[in-house]
């Protein structure tokens, strides 16, 4: 055992003076270095992630724990290490690993399999100047219990090319392994690191122009730069990549920013963006402009009947879902893609949850249309909106925790995070729809349930479309005009379909009973005029008669001494009605008076109110539980 853990030390110290070694440009002074031989250079800054950075890592660990089980049960040996180590490289990712690396120190073990072309590298056997960085990469994470990416580096494996690569470490003691795995990189960013390959700076202007550097296997260099001018600005050579020769006919390229006096063409991609900020910031204030205006007709008629703050949680749902799509603006990709989905998940459920709950307060009040009716309040719609927030924070939280954006543009997240998004909003949209069809039979006013129904159909079509252009291939959730598109056509439509008929047949309720107050009671609608509807006329006609009947139960109810004018008319709750026994006392009098009088008796008990029933008491505060012809015509 102790020579074990011996030769491990040893191995580790190999490993440390490895890493230690220093890289750089060969020097001024040296000797010219043969033709085969290829001098690394290490760079200071670590390179951009790829898209499926995640699975990268989730590959890596998985290979150092297999290989900490190999170790474990004492059958690790170079053939299976190599063995793992070619599995690896064949993992099903995009871009696949270009190299693997496995090692274990306490057995001497370090293996480095690079894919193309097919070779496998023992670490006691070559530990040349060339591979150096790639064992510094596997030996980083083995006092670390995160995962690691290293800096990038030139090297000559496999072509000059630009390398990267991440590192994870697993287990415990003896029995701890460390995996590598490795990728090509075909351009970075300029740093001061290259200047001396370059045989200089670059010539380009640090503060309008992106410079990046590509391997190159000329004989007088190794690298080549090009650059292009940054975002907002413009140049007379186009908005492209300008080559090193290029450039050095002019100078030094200099871009000058986007305003008045530059090239339309140039810079019509800047036009284009600000435009679509615009359409979204309008949108976002057109909300904000419409929750005002039902805050201030909260009491009218076409406004509370849908209950007015459900309607504002809507516009809060439409505005976040637009502020989505102005978040695409954003420079960076890591805020830009978080605070996207925040905002158009929290933005869908407030929306499209609130327009389900509205068809399910249609419904709820269709099917209890009895003595005792039951109407979901504001109160309890808000509650239930509020639990489907929290859930969609949860849900968010953990899309932020383990699905976090990278720093590359090119990558947001893993694909399986959206397509359970979009399952997720496709399954509150068919709630939705089934509870308008089993509310298919209501009448309801405004028709209102026709138009919820159509906000639900419509965003359910945009959801499936928005998923077919990503698995076909067009990642929409890179295109700030795909997200504006969708937040106009999700927000847009339930403003339209939402608010838009209220407040239309609001319009049209009240400019009714204006001409109808205008013309008076006697007049009718003239000729050469507009014909109202039937709808229309039902609802004045339906008026008018609520307001004879209010009249006609004030009239009862004026200075009559059997109501209680100290309780307001209504009764202590130990009275009770004695129920006797329908025509008990017309029969008694007609036996002391020996029948005289028989008809007209009757007539004056079916003509009086001698005959109504307690639920029929005109005295009751509530009023009649029922209207006959006779109370409606008078």
């Amino acid at each position: 055992m102790g020579a074990r853990w011996a030769r491990g030390a040893a191995l580790a110290m190999v490993w440390c003076a490895c890493a230690a070694r220093p890289s750089g440009p060969p020097a001024p002074h040296a000797s010219p270095a043969p033709a085969t031989v290829c001098e690394p250079l290490l760079l200071k800054n670590t390179p951009p992630y790829p898209p499926n950075a995640r699975e990268y890592e989730a590959m890596v660990v998985q290979t150092a724990r297999a290989l900490s089980e190999l170790v474990e049960q004492g059958v690790a040996d170079e053939p299976r290490a190599a063995a793992l180590a070619r599995a690896a490289a064949r993992t099903p990712i995009h871009p696949p690993p270009a190299a693997v690396a496995l090692g274990a120190p306490q057995l001497h073990l370090g293996v480095l399999f690079i894919s193309d072309p097919p070779r496998l590298i023992v670490f006691q056997q070559n530990n040349s100047a060339t591979l150096q960085q790639f064992w510094r990469t596997l030996a980083s994470p083995w006092n670390a219990s995160l995962i690691l990416w290293s800096n990038a580096w030139y090297s000559c494996e496999g072509g000059p090319s630009w390398w990267g690569g991440t590192a994870a470490a697993r287990g415990i003691g003896a029995a701890r392994a460390a995996a590598a795995l490795f990728r090509k990189i075909p351009s970075l960013p300029c740093e001061e690191t290259m200047y001396d390959w370059f045989g200089g700076p670059p010539l380009c202007d640090p503060l309008t122009t992106d410079c990046e550097a590509s391997p190159v296997e000329y004989e007088d260099r190794k690298l080549e730069y090009r650059c292009k001018c940054t975002s907002g600005h413009w140049h007379k050579e186009g908005s492209g990549w300008l080559g090193a020769s290029s450039i050095a006919e002019d100078g030094q390229l200099n871009c000058t920013p986007c305003g008045l006096g530059s090239n339309p063409a140039a810079c019509l991609a800047d036009t284009y963006k600000a435009s679509l900020l615009a359409a979204n910031l309008a949108g976002m204030l057109l909300c904000l402009v419409i929750a005002f205006i039902i805050f201030k007709k909260r009491k009218s008629k076409a406004v509370a009947m849908g209950m007015w703050t459900v309607l504002e949680v809507v516009l809060l749902g439409a505005m976040l879902i637009y502020a989505s799509a102005a978040s695409q603006y954003i420079s960076a990709a890591r805020w830009r893609c978080v605070s996207g989905a925040w905002m158009r998940e929290l933005g869908f459920v407030a929306c499209y949850g609130s327009v389900v709950l509205r068809l399910w307060v249609l419904l709820a009040e269709f099917r209890t249309r009895k003595a005792h009716r039951w109407t979901p309040r504001d109160a309890e719609v808000l509650r239930v909106v509020a639990a489907m927030l929290l859930g969609a924070v949860c849900y968010l939280s953990a899309f932020t925790a383990t699905a976090a954006c990278e720093d590359d543009a090119s990558g947001c997240a893993l694909a399986s995070w959206h397509h359970v998004t979009a399952a997720a909003e496709l399954m509150l949209l068919i709630a939705g729809l089934r509870i308008a069809y089993a509310a298919r039979n209501a009448n309801v006013p405004f028709q209102e349930r026709s138009w919820l129904t159509a906000s639900l159909w419509t965003e359910g079509v945009c959801v499936l479309s928005w998923r077919a252009a990503a698995l076909a291939g067009a990642a929409p959730e890179r295109s700030p005009l795909a997200a504006a598109v969708r937040a106009h056509l999700s927000a847009g439509t339930a403003l339209a379909c939402v608010l838009a008929p209220r407040l239309w047949h609001g319009y049209r309720t009240r400019s009714l009973a204006q001409e109808v107050s205008r013309r008076g009671p006697a007049e009718g609608f003239g000729e050469g005029e507009e014909e109202p509807t039937s709808e229309e006329v039902r609802a004045e006609l339906k008026r008018l008669y609520i307001q004879l009947e209010i009249l006609r139960n004030k009239t009862l109810r004026r200075d009559n001494p059997h109501i209680s004018k100290r309780r307001g008319g209504r009764k202590p709750p130990h009275r009770r009605f004695s129920l006797q026994k329908k025509g008990s006392r017309e029969k008694a009098l007609q036996a002391r008076r020996g029948g005289k009088n028989k008809a007209s008796t009757v007539e004056a008990s079916e003509g009086g109110d001698a005959s109504r029933t307690p639920e029929d008491s005109v005295c009751s505060a509530e009023g009649p539980s029922h209207y006959t012809d006779a109370d409606t015509q008078a």
